[in-house]
């Protein structure tokens, strides 16, 4: 039933790469003459879809002007000919019809019902019917307002009774699709209270889809769909039952990190991966004792766990482009949720231990680390940036327990931002006015003391995603190209920064992919017509943003600064300024609340309602607790950063 017909001609897009092939068949239509008798259903989606190409202004390049014209002329007689059709459409024939049509065309078949208002001579107990034999139809119709609508009690009834009704609650609501897909609309008689018991039903069911219940434990309060604590605990419960059986007889790959400081270690740090996947990283104490100074201690969070990166970017975010292809295509994810993958995974358990191992030798040392953070904040930044003599930063004792010292390290944490933001505003902090205020503060609202600091990617100009895509992804075929296939270049970038290549290399059907990168200027065809890069500043940034997510303006060099300058003004580039780019403020709201993803760690109000367990579950709390000094730690170095960006360039504007 329905079986796809690969001959019959099909609109997809206006970006679809197979639109030549289809307008070559639609042009032998256009020619002909059919007598309006011999057309069936099939004949005049086609003729539906013909006519969809001409509306998109899609021609093939040969035609003339007095060819598109009358081509569009015979088009709107095809309208004509697809209302007479439709209009004798009805109850006692449309299923009838309907079984007669191929896959590619059921989607269009209904639009039109839709658009003709057919559905009006259609009853409710046929539309059941044909629902009945074909449940998976219901996708399709729940694209079209005028349907849904007309058949609203019927449509709720099956929603309610259909297995698969949870899945398509769940793809409205909370999956987040790589691509753009029709929305879907459903019954106003469709309540809250009916979309929380289609949940409960799917829970309850044989054979619920492991990536649908993860999606519910973690459904975020939307309106129109609002699932109770009980449902959601619920789905965690079943979640954890799931995977814990599905890995009980599973082999996988081991992985994993290993941190070591010692004496003996011949360099500061030494980073290798052992046959079992497991990250080694080894640290010398003997380097560290002979850094004892404050701000030396404070800088081995740049520069030897690299919380940092050069350009003062935090190191620890999950980013797509340290996603692998599997992660980035496999499985259904929330959109309101942190996406991480294995390369997060490490960074997570790495940062801690180095952490955690560095807590201990500065312990043994006798530099405790929270008096290094104490100082870095109030004293050090004064000596070195002229931040206030009165900044204050409160630190637990030695003797408290982890859940005793995150009791106190999470609000001084959130108090010395709220100074930090006082004195970007007013250049002093003053402790009555931030008194008056007790609403938490919000990531994104610390303020940077420079302007223009973040660049990122105007994803509104389709032609930066053209570019990055063609240069940078490793999804592009355009690096795949003899004769250096078998040296497996990840993108087109890497390809030409390392080989000759020639332009007829290149077979037709990618060279407009090549031309399109001549012509915006950042490629170039040489005297004997390789491919050389052009514009090298801008490709750097374009692929320093790509891969990173976000620039840093001040630490670019100069000419790479006027050229962004340039990219800004052609809005292929924005500038923000904040104390966090936006990449970072998603981290520490991953971590601390749940005002952006439904997955948070939610340690601000976990701790803060009395909702994090037991007092006495140290082990819990202990890595709670270096959880939030990492927190800290990164904040510091921001703010080491934005101060150090600020006091450079007020003397070079003196």
């Amino acid at each position: 039933m329905h079986e796809p017909n690969l001959k019959r001609i099909v609109f997809h897009s206006k970006q679809d790469m197979s639109a030549g092939n289809h307008l070559e068949r639609a042009e032998l239509i256009l020619k002909s003459k059919v007598a309006k008798d011999d057309l069936d259903i099939n004949d005049i989606l086609e003729r539906y879809h013909i006519k969809k190409y001409l509306d998109n202004g899609l021609y093939l390049k040969q035609w003339t002007s007095e060819e598109i014209s009358a081509y569009k002329i015979k088009a709107e007689k095809y309208k004509i000919e697809i209302g007479n059709f439709f209009s004798k459409i009805n109850s006692e024939n449309i299923e009838k019809i309907y079984k007669t049509i191929p896959y590619n065309y059921i989607e269009s078949f209904w639009e039109i019902v839709n658009n003709y208002k057919v559905h009006q001579r259609v009853s409710s107990n046929k539309l059941n019917e044909i629902l009945g034999k074909e449940p998976i139809l219901i996708n399709n119709l729940l694209q079209f307002q005028g349907i849904v609508k007309h058949f609203d009690a019927a449509l709720r009834k099956f929603l309610i009774d259909y297995e698969k009704s949870a899945e398509i609650l769940l793809s409205i609501y909370e999956i987040k699709h790589d691509r753009e897909i029709k929305k879907k609309i459903l019954p106003n008689s469709l309540s809250v209270d009916d979309k929380e018991n289609i949940i409960l039903k799917y829970l309850d069911s044989d054979e619920p889809n492991l990536n649908y219940i993860g999606l519910i434990a973690n459904a975020k309060h939307q309106n129109g769909f609002r699932l109770s604590p009980k449902t959601r605990l619920k789905a965690k419960q079943l979640n954890k039952k799931l995977i814990d059986k599905f890995f009980q007889n599973q082999k996988g790959l081991r992985y994993g990190v290993s941190v070591v400081f010692s004496e003996d270690a011949p360099s500061k740090v030494d980073v290798f991966m052992d046959d079992d996947h497991i990250a080694n990283y080894c640290y010398s104490v003997q380097f560290i004792k002979e850094n004892q100074e404050t701000y030396r201690l404070f800088q081995n969070f740049r520069y030897l766990f690299d919380y940092i990166d050069e350009y003062g970017r935090i190191t620890l975010l999950s980013k797509k482009s340290s996603l692998g292809v599997f992660e980035r295509t496999l499985g259904l994810r929330s959109k309101n949720e942190y996406v991480g993958g294995t390369s997060f995974s490490l960074s997570e358990m790495t940062s801690q231990a180095q952490l955690a191992g560095y807590d201990k030798v500065l312990d043994d040392i006798n530099v405790p680390l929270l008096n290094v953070l104490r100082d870095i904040y109030t004293l050090d930044f004064q000596t070195k940036y002229n931040f206030p003599d009165n900044a204050r930063f409160s630190i637990p004792k030695a003797g408290h327990s982890a859940f005793e010292k995150i009791k106190i390290l999470a609000p001084e944490f959130e108090s010395s931002l709220k100074q930090f933001k006082l004195f970007v505003e007013d250049r002093e902090i003053d402790f009555e006015l931030l008194a008056i205020s007790s609403m938490p503060l919000a990531i994104r609202d610390i303020p940077s003391l420079n302007e223009s600091k973040y660049l990122y990617l105007n994803e509104i100009n389709e032609k930066v995603g053209h570019y990055t895509r063609l240069l940078f992804s490793d999804q592009t075929l355009l690096a795949y190209v003899d004769p250096f296939k078998e040296k497996h270049y990840r993108s087109l970038f890497d390809l030409l920064a390392n080989e000759e290549v020639g332009y007829k290399n290149y077979e037709e059907f990618s060279k407009p992919q090549i031309n399109f990168l001549v012509e915006s200027g950042l490629l170039e065809l040489d005297k004997d017509s390789n491919i050389q890069m052009k514009n090298f500043y801008r490709i750097m940034i374009l692929k320093d943003i790509y891969e990173n997510e976000f620039g840093s303006f001040y630490h670019y060099s100069e000419a790479f600064q006027n050229e962004a300058k340039k990219m800004i003004v052609e809005k292929l580039i924005f500038a923000e300024s904040s104390l966090f780019s936006k990449q970072e403020q998603s981290y520490f709201n991953y971590y601390l609340n749940k005002s952006e993803f439904t997955n948070s760690l939610d340690l601000r109000n976990s701790y803060l309602h009395g909702t994090q367990g037991k007092a006495e579950n140290d082990e819990v709390h202990q890595s709670v607790y270096y959880m939030y000094l990492k927190l800290v730690v990164l904040a510091f170095l921001k703010i080491d950063d934005d101060l150090f960006i600020f006091n450079h360039m007020t003397k070079e504007n003196v």
